[in-house]
């Protein structure tokens, strides 16, 4: 029976009171882990997170960096901005004039890295990243350098063909931008074939700069992702740019500025939208046929003929300084804002006389600012010209000219800006007064800018500025001056 009852009772008796709190306990403290188990995830976590914030900020941070210098700095800061300076979206390596003079130096000249082998190790560091990159080499120009002095060296020939070869291999399947501004002084002479190794490597580039070079374009292939070219200061071997127009067909974004080598040359771009074109030398014609332009600047000296077969355009900037070649523009040109600068105004003003959409008009006779020698040979009558111009701009040489020359023979009643840059010669209030009235006698709510020359003496501001309020009190007037030359 001894035996029994105690077996029952171990069985199946309710437990002692000591044996429930020993029960408790045990749940309690597995409660407890349980919770502190989750309190010290819950904090890994948040630590974790943590982490992840600070790189991220940090990739941010080193991604912002755009100048080598400060890449470099952070490389040699630590082992994790050395890794994360490799994710850099955008470089900048630039050779300043005193880094060139350095490297000439005989006492200094063993203590810097070359420039062109600055550039090969940041390539080599920055190709073990995958993402996007913009790059940028630039080489500073000496200001007092004279116009034909050359460099036989060529430790800074930036588009020499074996110096890319060295490095671009590298980059270029993460090259989307790509600048190289030449030393001029060892690149004028030398015919570089950049452009073609460029386009062979560099697939997926977008954006392509190059200044102060001469470049061919012998063995150049399409290059159909590239939708913004910037040539500036090149010797170009493609005399009418039909390389140009052949291998990028894709521009969107052109700016030919002072290139040279060009005879008759042609921009045919079906789907370019801005256009900024200097022509510094002599040509017998200039052409643009682009469907899609919307935007061009164009400054040229003396062209025989311009073609501009642009039918969406609406904004015009055109410089020419003798405009006695034949113009001919697309009959369905709907401009909304022109400007022309030229010695011959009147004449090449006609030319655009036919688009009736000009919202904005500005004028400035080529030429410096003393007008008293300026002959014009025709006479445009604003009104009937552009009879719906809300905004008038007009330089010193073209306001020198109202009213005999450039006349208003109406009302401007669209009028609702005008811009006037005062001519040293004319800052006598009665004459400003006389050429203003045709202008704003029948405006409404038109504001007047006038821009009087920065040398003006105060007592001559200050009586223009009385007599002009004085003399139209339902004008909106603004001051400000400008400098002369």
């Amino acid at each position: 029976m001894q035996n029994g009852s105690k077996a029952a009772t171990e069985s199946g008796s309710p437990p002692t009171a000591s044996r429930r709190r020993s029960i408790e306990l045990s749940m309690r403290w597995i409660r407890r882990e349980g919770k502190d188990g989750k309190e010290k995830e819950r904090r890994k976590g948040k630590r974790r997170n943590r982490i992840r914030e600070s790189d991220s900020t940090d990739v941010e941070l080193v991604c912002r960096l755009g100048d080598s210098t400060e890449l470099a700095r952070c490389r040699l800061a630590s082992r994790t901005l050395r890794s994360l300076s490799r994710d850099v979206r955008s470089v900048r390596l630039f050779c300043s004039r005193d880094r060139f003079l350095r490297s000439r130096a005989p006492a200094t000249c063993d203590h810097d890295t070359p420039f062109r082998s600055l550039v090969a190790n940041l390539a080599s560091f920055l190709s073990a990243s995958p993402g996007p990159l913009s790059l940028a080499l630039a080489a500073e120009r000496p200001l007092s350098a004279p116009a034909d002095e050359v460099d036989d060296a060529d430790d800074l020939h930036l588009t020499a063909v074996p110096f890319l070869a060295r490095w671009l291999p590298l980059l270029a399947a993460r090259l989307r931008s790509l600048a190289i501004d030449d030393y001029w002084l060892q690149s004028c002479w030398r015919p570089s074939q950049a452009l073609s190794l460029i386009a062979d490597l560099c697939h997926d580039l977008v954006n392509l700069e190059v200044r102060n070079a001469w470049l061919s374009v012998e063995e150049l292939k399409p290059m159909h992702k590239l939708t913004s070219l910037t040539l500036e200061f090149i010797r170009l071997d493609d005399a009418n740019l039909d390389k140009v127009n052949e291998c990028f067909p894709s521009l969107q974004a052109l700016n030919l500025i002072g290139v040279g080598g060009l005879k008759e040359p042609k921009i045919h771009l079906l789907q370019l939208r801005v256009c900024t074109w200097t022509v510094s030398n002599f040509v017998l014609s200039l052409t643009v046929c682009a469907p899609k332009l919307v935007e061009l600047k164009l400054k040229c000296v003396e062209p025989e003929a311009l073609h501009l077969e642009t039918p969406l355009l609406s904004e015009l900037d055109v410089t020419i300084k003798k405009a006695r070649a034949t113009i001919v523009v697309g009959e369905k040109l709907n401009l909304r804002s022109l400007r022309i600068e030229s010695s011959d105004l009147c004449n090449l003003a006609q030319v655009f006389a036919h688009s009736r959409t000009i919202k904005r008009l500005e004028l400035k006779a080529y030429g410096s600012s003393h007008c008293v020698d300026l002959v014009e040979q025709c006479t445009i009558d604003l009104l009937s010209t552009f009879p719906d111009i809300d905004e008038l701009v007009l330089g010193p040489r073209a306001w020198f000219i109202l009213p005999e020359n450039l006349s208003v023979r109406g009302e401007l009643r669209n009028l609702k800006k005008l811009m006037v840059h005062l001519a040293p010669e004319e800052l006598d209030a009665a004459m400003i007064t006389w050429k203003l009235t045709p202008l704003l006698t029948h405006t409404r709510y038109c504001q007047v800018v006038m821009l009087i020359p920065a040398a003006a003496s105060m007592d001559s501001r200050t009586h223009v500025i009385s007599k002009c309020i004085s003399n139209f009190p339902g004008i909106r007037w603004k001051w400000d001056t400008w400098k002369c030359g």
